[in-house]
């Protein structure tokens, strides 16, 4: 279901699906939050870096057989530079995030944060290198950092301040599995948001359109399944 508003900034139609709480206008980059009410204006966002990814905003794919949707991007900035987080709507009726960082991949899903509460460590406690059993899985801590949103456009499931900051843990199983615990704004919060899912490759879930590069070749859209 779609529901098109009105920039309250700009006057220029936005488009709202699914569960998306906030958009950004892309005609004067207004990040604008759908209540239940009305819309209210929250801000400006930054510029977004150029830091070379192939995603699409509106591309499509396929995730374990359910087709999805590239609805939003958050850029994401912490010591060692940035990453892009793509908001998925999936068709049946769930949504997921798509991590693209330094030419990696991986796909997530959340899961109910009742399957880690009180089962894993703070987040100060988690140490990289280290294994951890987290909702019965056997997984590797290989990154925790502080962050900050810097930038977004199209659709997102939550209102990013620019400038706001969260915390999180990402971990890797021993078949591939990915897994990132979201503490948001408070790292002392006993029960953050799990995603599960596993790292991927752009032409394993037939991400159609990408962006084109000079000396690529062209992608070409799946075949139909």
């Amino acid at each position: 279901m779609s529901e098109q508003i009105f920039c309250p900034e700009c006057g220029a139609p936005i488009q709202f699906r699914g569960t998306a709480v906030s958009a950004v206008c892309e005609y004067c980059n207004s990040t604008v939050v759908r209540t239940s009410v009305d819309v209210e204006l929250v801000g400006k966002v930054s510029a977004l870096v150029d830091n070379g990814s192939p995603v699409l905003l509106h591309s499509k794919g396929r995730f374990d057989s359910v087709p999805f949707v590239v609805d939003g991007r958050l850029q994401v900035e912490y010591e060692r530079g940035t990453w892009n987080e793509w908001f998925l709507s999936f068709a049946d009726g769930t949504t997921g995030w798509l991590a693209d960082a330094q030419g990696h991949f991986s796909i997530t899903r959340p899961i109910d944060p009742n399957q880690v509460a009180g089962r894993i460590p703070g987040y100060a406690d988690f140490a990289i290198g280290h294994e951890y059993r987290v909702a019965g899985r056997p997984l590797v801590a290989v990154d925790r950092r502080g962050a900050a949103y810097v930038g977004a456009e199209g659709m997102l499931p939550f209102a990013a301040a620019p400038g706001m900051r969260f915390w999180s843990v990402d971990l890797r199983g021993y078949g591939g599995e990915f897994v990132t615990l979201d503490w948001g704004t408070d790292p002392r919060d006993p029960a953050p948001q799990p995603y599960f899912g596993r790292a991927v490759r752009l032409a394993e879930v037939g991400l159609f359109p990408l962006r084109r590069f000079a000396g690529w070749a062209p992608a070409k859209p799946p075949a139909a399944s």
